[in-house]
């Protein structure tokens, strides 16, 4: 609780199913995020929603000493990256200033920008952390998990273009879902960690950005809290 993508016949098979699974990126509609798989898609079969849960398991698995999430620089940025879709994860800092990472990614890859999460875990050591009677495990973890957010503004810009509408890019988990948290987060991170599949609903930001072109671009995420405090990470990406 962190309270914080034949003969003849067989190959035009192929390809309808690889065009049914991802958008057709010259086809905007009226989609201006023409950069972003849309909100309600799913790229690779798949939700948002679904990735975003996939990204915090992703984070949670891994130990502190090569966590992405904790990573200042971005050396780590490509520990446990499988699949089509590749995770950016969010920078463990909510002070305020800038903080920049540089990672290089494969060519091909969708990448999830994970721009801010709260994830709820349980159990925890706290014996009134529970459901109160009649609420169930979902309401009770989505309900306590809205109380950690305080993002009041939010800027997200590919290669200095603006997504538009960046709130709206809000996700919650659809259902509880399971995760397993490596025992060196528990400190740092989430307390209620006990090293065993525990029941969990991720609450935050995604914005999945189809494959980039092979070259230099550069991803700024710029949030400010309900407190004022403003907090910018910019991802320098290589892409080959």
């Amino acid at each position: 609780m962190n309270k914080l993508m034949c003969a003849v016949l067989a190959a035009c098979s192929v390809i309808a199913a690889a065009q049914a699974a991802e958008p057709d990126p010259f086809n905007f509609g009226r989609d201006f995020n023409f950069m972003l798989y849309p909100k309600d898609s799913r790229p690779f079969d798949k939700s948002i929603y679904g990735w975003g849960d996939a990204s915090v398991q992703w984070i949670y698995a891994q130990p502190f000493d090569r966590n992405p999430f904790f990573d200042p620089t971005g050396a780590n940025c490509g520990v446990a990256q499988q699949g089509p879709v590749w995770f950016l994860a969010p920078i463990a800092s909510m002070a305020a200033g800038s903080f920049t990472r540089a990672c290089t990614i494969p060519r091909g890859k969708a990448i999830l920008l994970i721009a801010q999460f709260v994830s709820d875990t349980y159990p925890c050591p706290d014996p009134n952390f529970t459901p109160p009677a009649g609420m169930s495990l979902y309401d009770f973890l989505v309900a306590d998990s809205e109380t950690y957010l305080m993002t009041k503004k939010l800027d997200i810009t590919l290669d200095g273009r603006p997504v538009r509408n960046a709130l709206d890019y809000h996700y919650v988990s659809e259902n509880v879902f399971s995760l397993k948290g490596d025992p060196s987060l528990q400190a740092p991170f989430d307390p209620c960690i006990n090293a065993t599949w525990q029941p969990v609903v991720a609450n935050g930001w995604y914005f999945m950005f189809r494959p980039l072109s092979p070259g230099m671009h550069t991803i700024v995420r710029k949030t400010t809290s309900t407190m004022g405090t403003t907090n910018t990470f910019t991802y320098y990406l290589t892409i080959k």
